[in-house]
């Protein structure tokens, strides 16, 4: 798993499920969304907090 917390988009992106040199599965929410982090992490992640470090 990959996560990519974008400040300058506002968003989160989960890669998932990688085959070989790609990950099969990305998902992108804005900040705000809880995102569903899959295993062998499973966790579920709030990113409202992240909304206070962009302008």
């Amino acid at each position: 798993m990959y996560l990519l917390i974008d400040r300058d988009t506002r968003a989160v992106k989960v890669h998932s499920r990688p085959d070989g040199g790609r990950y099969e599965t990305v998902q992108t929410l804005p900040f705000g969304k809880e995102v569903a982090l899959p295993e062998p992490v499973g966790i579920a992640l709030d990113t409202e907090p992240l909304k206070n470090w962009v302008r």
